[in-house]
């Protein structure tokens, strides 16, 4: 158990440190955080910072961007995050050497998306929507269908080009599982929102990683505009029609 100077520091520290959140978020939430907060440094001492830490990076970004979003209108939302990702994506390209920064990007939406806890369990619960209106339920859906099917495409031919076998085979079933993972998620995701969502940036992975060739990348872009626009509701959107 830690003495009560040391949790006074470690309590001054956290304090300091939620001046990174948003005013709103602040005036809400700072007292019972920072309660909660020399709760577990009493009893913790400095190991509580080994779960305060990677809480604040995870969701500091988060309430800002949210702040920010609800300051903007629903067309300048969509245009900043276009501004957001494509610059990130240029700065990327063009100070990251030989590889640029893209792969390092896109791995950091992956594990951003997988720190969210519980995301995934009603993925592959429930009703799917047939094909047809899954791939017509927003404007941005028939570009992520294309991906998925260019993914399912190039599994096959990975897994008949090339002299290594067990690359291959790796290489090939992994496209094939994100392609299939983006059909999944685009026919559960009239039920499954959130869950839906977070699979389908995943699964657009490889197209940013071989931003090389443009083309899949700005598609995968295109897709992961669409889906931070329309948000991470647990609300279910009905399909549109056939």
């Amino acid at each position: 158990m830690a003495t009560e100077r040391s949790t006074t520091r470690h309590v001054r520290l956290y304090r300091a440190a939620l001046v990174l959140y948003p005013r709103t978020f602040r005036r809400e939430y700072r007292e019972p955080m920072v309660q909660l907060f020399g709760d577990c440094a009493r009893t913790s001492g400095a190991k509580v910072w080994l779960r305060a830490i990677p809480d604040l990076v995870r969701t500091i970004p988060a309430q800002r961007i949210e702040a920010v979003m609800a300051h903007l209108r629903p067309g300048s939302r969509i245009a900043a995050i276009a501004l957001i990702v494509g610059g990130s994506t240029a700065v990327g390209i063009g100070f990251g050497g030989d590889y640029g920064l893209v792969p390092l990007l896109a791995v950091g939406g992956l594990i951003f998306v997988l720190a969210q806890r519980g995301l995934f369990t009603p993925l592959f619960r429930g009703e799917r929507a047939p094909l047809r209106p899954a791939l017509t339920q927003t404007w941005w859906a028939p570009v992520a269908g294309l991906l998925g099917l260019t993914m399912l495409v190039a599994g096959v031919g990975v897994m008949f080009t090339g002299s290594n076998w067990s690359g291959r085979a790796f290489g090939g079933t992994l496209l094939l599982a994100f392609g299939l993972g983006m059909f999944v998620a685009l026919m559960r995701r009239p039920f499954a929102r959130e869950s839906s969502n977070a699979v389908i940036l995943i699964t657009t992975i490889p197209c940013l990683l071989v931003f090389w060739v443009i083309v899949p990348t700005v598609a995968a872009l295109v897709v992961w505009i669409g889906v931070i626009s329309s948000g991470f509701s647990d609300k279910p959107v009905a399909p549109a029609a056939a």
